[in-house]
């Protein structure tokens, strides 16, 4: 059995969620330790119930497991669990990481400079502006660009770090292999050359509601800080905003205009202490410091267009 068939195949279990996980690793040691427990040491264990007990026990399906492996490597992307010093090192931070995650790409030491980016789906003609304009500045600075691959405010997070010839690494809410939205089929397969497309979601799972806010502390975790470009006050992005802070990370907003429902969520942040962007010197100002230094500002492309910046007159 290798390293990474057992890490793969106690994850997939029902019922050994990522608090689960942790604790049978910290009781037996590894994986494969866990599988070769006794029935009796496992049920003795706090917050494992018989039924999952006699799931680790009796687990014999290694060839689905294999198979697993096999669709990945095919597919071009790798697992790395929690022991492989390739996993981000951000991620590790948060409380209960995920025991292992799914990678198309790569992610490199100098993605510990990463912002996230998030904001709504129905992102208005300013917020689309404003995000691209800023991901693009974060791009010239070094800085990698996190977000959701969704509709609206992630889209212009993306492009904009790919247009400034930067790194994005986006977190999906389905297996590596679904592309969703469907919009973004060009945008999915650009990402890995120059970044990292990750889920902690096995190939072929769709992209079910409720999988998106579970992902959000994956986007938020990944990054120093969480920018709010758009957002209503409830919504996805809020959520990734929340998990950023009970993550000690930053959280970051952009205002916008004050009759627009997708200010509030922004506004709201503002209020609650965030700090105000209207500019990447904000944002840089708010970044822990990190072994990845930030490039100086004059260290722009050649071949760069230069953004226009945010513009408020139309929404």
């Amino acid at each position: 059995m290798t390293d990474s068939l057992a890490w793969l195949a106690l994850r997939g279990l029902p019922g050994v969620g990522p608090v689960l996980f942790h604790r049978l690793i910290q009781a037996f040691g590894s994986p494969a330790q866990v599988f070769d427990t006794p029935l009796k040491e496992l049920r003795a264990l706090r917050g494992i119930s018989p039924t999952v007990a006699q799931t680790i026990r009796g687990f014999r399906d290694w060839d689905r497991v294999e198979e697993q492996l096999s669709r990945l490597k095919a597919f071009g992307a790798q697992v790395l669990t929690l022991n492989d010093p390739l996993y981000p090192v951000r991620l590790k931070e948060i409380p209960f990481p995920p025991p292992l995650i799914f990678v198309k790409g790569e992610i490199k030491t100098e993605d510990s400079l990463a912002l996230a980016m998030v904001g709504t789906r129905r992102a208005s003609y300013y917020g689309t502006k404003t995000c691209r304009s800023l991901a693009q500045d974060l791009a010239y600075r070094g800085v990698t660009v996190v977000s959701g691959l969704a509709r609206g405010i992630d889209t212009a997070a993306h492009q904009g770090s790919l247009d400034g010839g930067g790194r994005t690494i986006a977190v999906l809410g389905c297996g590596l292999d679904v592309v969703y939205p469907p919009e973004n089929r060009e945008l999915y397969a650009r990402i890995p050359e120059n970044g990292a497309l990750v889920s902690e979601y096995v190939l072929g799972t769709p992209p079910e509601a409720h999988n998106f806010p579970r992902r959000n502390r994956l986007i938020s975790g990944l990054a120093l800080g969480v920018l709010v470009v758009e957002a209503g006050v409830k919504s996805g992005a809020n959520i990734t905003a929340q998990c950023a802070l009970e993550q000690g990370r930053e959280v970051l907003a952009v205002p916008g205009p004050i009759t627009s429902p997708a200010s509030q969520g922004p506004h709201r942040w503002i209020k609650e202490g965030a700090k105000l962007v209207t500019d990447v010197n904000d944002i840089l100002a708010e970044l822990p410091q990190t072994g990845a230094p930030v490039r100086p500002e004059g260290d722009r492309p050649a071949e760069a267009p230069v953004s226009p910046g945010p513009t408020f007159f139309r929404v």
